[in-house]
């Protein structure tokens, strides 16, 4: 039976940087998943027809009866197109997600890579991850209008991506394995609003930007050669310049400074910010364990 993979996605470095031109690093969280899967159809008085299970997202219905509004159902019509198929077959799409629902981890386009790749795996097409992403890219635009590319890129690869503003993307090459920890403030925010105050203080914020970029632009050799203490160091440094353009929040320095002080080599927010999600570098699996257990002590969520 079919089956696709794919993982989540974070901001590594150069959160609201990017907007202006400058460069980030995003990577692929394998820790935490989305799988899609055929499987022959069980209910036997249920009409015969392909049929589509996410208890996640509340669906659980025969293809016909799902909105075409919805992304999911945009992408199997374009699938079925692209692999010339008469007919979609009278399965069951099993998807199954470890990842949360609009966290910024790039759920959307996880779905969507893993629902790619079941199709290819089920149809026994060959592919290649170029390939792949550029059909979720498709679909993200019904997510979010006008998407970077990065989301579906990150995911698609599978490794960290080096981005810039009419650049492109760079696949890097991940030196080391990065013990990271990824954790909710529980705090929300509205990304939006955050980006427009970035916005109308830039005059104020230019210089900070731009180190910003810099630092990214200084991570990148240090991920590919797996130097984590300077990772670390620059994720600090990260950290201290968003707050200094304000997106940082109580909730999120205390929950950098409690990673810190628990032996992270460095914690910093990802995404929007002013709540929202955080990450932390551990040096070592014992060192990560201490710091997630200190984090849920102040009310953190781990995620992964």
């Amino acid at each position: 039976m079919g089956k696709g993979i794919a993982p989540a996605k974070t901001i590594l470095f150069g959160e609201h940087a990017v907007v202006y031109g400058e460069p980030g690093i995003a990577i692929p969280l394998w820790g935490i998943t989305t799988t899609a899967s055929f499987h022959q159809l069980q209910n036997l008085n249920r009409k015969q027809e392909f049929h589509i299970s996410s208890p996640l997202i509340g669906l659980d219905a025969d293809f016909s009866e799902i909105s075409v509004n919805l992304p999911l159902k945009k992408l199997i019509i374009l699938l079925k197109d692209m692999l010339h198929l008469t007919e979609l077959p009278t399965k069951t799409l099993q998807i199954e997600t470890t990842i949360p629902i609009a966290s910024g981890l790039g759920s959307g386009a996880a779905c969507s890579v893993a629902v790619i790749r079941a199709f290819f795996d089920e149809y026994q097409c060959d592919f290649d991850d170029a390939e792949v992403s550029a059909i979720a890219f498709e679909i993200e635009k019904y997510y979010h209008g006008s998407p970077s590319g990065l989301d579906n890129t990150t995911i698609s690869f599978g490794k960290p991506v080096y981005f810039q503003k009419e650049m492109g993307f760079e696949i890097l090459q991940l030196g080391t394995k990065l013990n990271l920890i990824v954790a909710d403030t529980g705090i929300q925010s509205v990304t939006s609003v955050v980006v427009q105050d970035v916005k109308t203080n830039y005059l104020k914020n230019q210089r900070y930007l731009k180190e910003i970029g810099q630092i990214a632009k200084k991570a990148r050799p240090a991920i590919e050669k797996g130097n984590i203490s300077e990772i670390g160091l620059l994720m600090n440094e990260n950290h201290e310049l968003l707050k200094k353009i304000d997106v940082s929040c109580y909730e999120l320095d205390l929950a950098v400074e409690t990673a810190r002080k628990n032996g992270a080599l460095g914690a910093k927010l990802t995404g929007a910010g002013r709540g929202g999600n955080f990450i932390a570098l551990a040096e070592n699996p014992s060192d990560m364990a201490r710091i997630k257990e200190s984090l849920k002590q102040i009310g953190a969520k781990i995620i992964l």
